[in-house]
């Protein structure tokens, strides 16, 4: 599993950063390596499944106010140290985009299953795609196919990093499904998220090229 860096913050122009040196001078120090995660995580929870948890009502595009995220986040056991630059600096440099600020607003790019209408940008994808799941699911899917399940659209990388990452998190012993990704662009359809996460509402079983052991991926 990848782990994340520290975010800092330059006190000379304001940007984020995960480098302790920026315009020729010391950063300063925004988030450690674990309240990033912790924090990342959380928000991201709140944003693709629970917002009714905290008392937050999304837009129909998915979207909440920073601030008011911020207020609600506070009213948190063990996040009452939460400020607006954490939230953003998270948004900013998460490594996989799952974060979208415009104005003064966030949402969560991908994995809702709460009801939200985003606009996907449907492409074509001539390379391979990447899917994490686990032996124990394989039969089903081979069957009939990689579905939503809870979520609106199956999500599927182009970063077999984070495909083992997704299986890892699962419980049992993890497997990556090769996805043939133009194939799938024109039989069924394929939506773009961000640079590495594409999505689409059904993976059928012809479209797996390839499946992969983790363990045998972590000895090449």
């Amino acid at each position: 599993m990848k782990v994340l860096k520290p975010i800092y913050r330059c006190p000379i122009c304001g940007i984020y950063a995960e480098e302790e040196m920026h315009c020729q001078t010391r950063t300063i120090l925004l988030l450690d390596p674990g309240r990033r995660l912790k924090l990342s995580k959380f928000v991201s929870g709140v944003l693709r499944h629970y917002p009714h948890k905290l008392g937050l009502e999304l837009s129909p595009e998915g979207f909440i106010d920073i601030d008011k995220l911020v207020n609600a986040l506070r009213n948190v056991k063990n996040y009452e140290w939460v400020q607006k630059d954490h939230v953003v600096a998270i948004a900013r440099l998460d490594p996989k985009g799952r974060f979208e600020i415009i104005g003064n607003r966030i949402r969560a790019r991908y994995g809702h299953s709460i009801p939200v209408k985003i606009r996907y940008v449907k492409v074509t994808y001539r390379g391979t795609l990447y899917h994490g799941t686990t032996m124990e699911r394989l039969p089903s899917i081979l069957r009939e196919g990689i579905r939503p399940m809870k979520r609106k659209y199956v999500h599927l990388t182009t970063d077999l990093g984070d495909a083992c990452e997704r299986a890892l998190q699962r419980k049992g012993e993890p497997v990556i499904l090769v996805i043939d990704g133009r194939r799938l662009s024109g039989s069924r359809g394929l939506y773009k998220a961000t640079d590495r996460i594409y999505l689409a509402k059904y993976v059928p079983p012809d479209m797996i090229v390839k499946i992969m052991k983790y363990n045998d991926i972590n000895q090449v």
